[in-house]
C-alpha cells in the first residue's frame, strides 16, 4: 500500500472517531436514544433521574399518565364552593380549575390524591403547580396554615357566612388573629406541622385547634391566640 493510500485510511479512520465522540451523549447510557439525557423520550441520567414531571423507565424518560382533569375540576370546585353551589355558579370554577390541570399537566397519581382531599392546603400537597400561591407563601407555614383553616371552615359554613356578612367579618379578624399568634408568639414547629397535616373535615374552630392538635398547644399560647382573637371580634364589630 503506497503512502497516498495509508494517509486516505487514517484519515477516515479518524473521521469515524470523531463521529463517535460527537455522538457520545445519546450512546452512552446505553440506550441509544438521542438527545440531551433526562428529557423526555431520551435516556435517563446516570442517578436514574429526569427532568420534572418525568419518570425514569428501562432508562427511558417518559411522561407519566394525565389525571382526568375534568374530575379534578369538580373536585376542587366542590373544595371552594361546597358541593351545593348553583350550577351557575360553579361552572366557572370547574372549568377554570380543569383548564389549569391541563396546563401544569397533573398527573394520574396526583389526581387520584387529589380525590382524597378535604381541603386547599391538602391539595396543594398532591399537585403543587396548581397553587403556586400556597408554595410561595409570604408568611411561610403560619401563612399556609391560616389559610387551610379559612378553606376549611369556608368549605363546611360558606353558606352561613355568606348569608352574615358580619360573621364573615369575624371569621376574617379571627385568622388575622391566627396569623399574628403563630408568627408573634413563635408557635413551635411541631404545632405548625400538625395543623399543616391535620384531616380537618368539618373541625374547624376560629377559637381553637383542631383537635388533633391540642396536645400540641400548651396553655400560655392557647390563651395569647383567644385574647388576641377576642380583641380582633369586637374591632371587626366597632367596624
Amino acid at each position: 500500500m503506497n503512502r497516498f493510500a495509508i494517509a486516505f485510511v487514517l484519515s477516515m479512520l479518524a473521521g469515524c472517531q470523531s463521529q463517535k465522540a460527537t455522538n457520545g451523549d445519546s450512546t452512552a447510557s446505553g440506550g441509544g436514544r438521542p438527545g440531551a439525557l433526562g428529557k423526555e423520550r431520551s435516556d435517563c441520567r446516570p442517578d436514574k433521574t429526569c427532568d420534572p414531571g418525568l419518570l425514569c423507565l428501562s432508562n427511558l424518560c417518559v411522561r407519566p399518565p394525565p389525571a382526568d382533569c375534568a374530575a379534578v375540576g369538580e373536585q376542587l370546585a366542590s373544595l371552594d364552593l361546597g358541593n351545593y353551589a348553583p350550577v351557575e355558579e360553579r361552572q366557572p370554577v370547574v372549568a377554570k380549575y380543569q383548564a389549569q390541570c391541563e396546563k401544569v399537566y397533573v398527573t394520574k397519581e396526583q389526581g387520584q390524591c387529589l380525590d382524597k382531599v378535604r381541603d386547599r392546603w391538602m391539595a396543594g400537597q398532591c399537585a403543587p403547580d396548581l397553587f403556586p400561591d400556597l408554595a410561595a407563601h409570604k408568611d411561610g407555614e403560619c401563612g399556609q396554615l391560616t389559610d387551610k383553616m379559612t378553606s376549611a371552615m369556608l368549605r363546611v359554613q360558606g353558606r352561613y357566612f355568606e348569608a352574615n356578612p358580619q360573621m364573615k367579618k369575624n371569621l376574617d379578624a379571627s385568622m388575622k388573629a391566627y396569623l399574628q399568634s403563630c408568627t408573634e408568639d413563635q408557635w413551635p414547629d411541631a404545632l405548625k406541622k400538625c395543623v399543616l397535616g391535620a384531616d380537618l373535615g368539618s373541625h374547624a374552630y376560629p377559637q381553637g385547634m383542631p383537635p388533633a392538635c391540642n396536645g400540641q398547644m400548651v396553655p400560655e399560647l392557647l390563651q395569647k391566640l383567644q385574647q388576641r382573637i377576642s380583641l380582633a371580634v369586637q374591632e371587626a364589630q366597632r367596624g
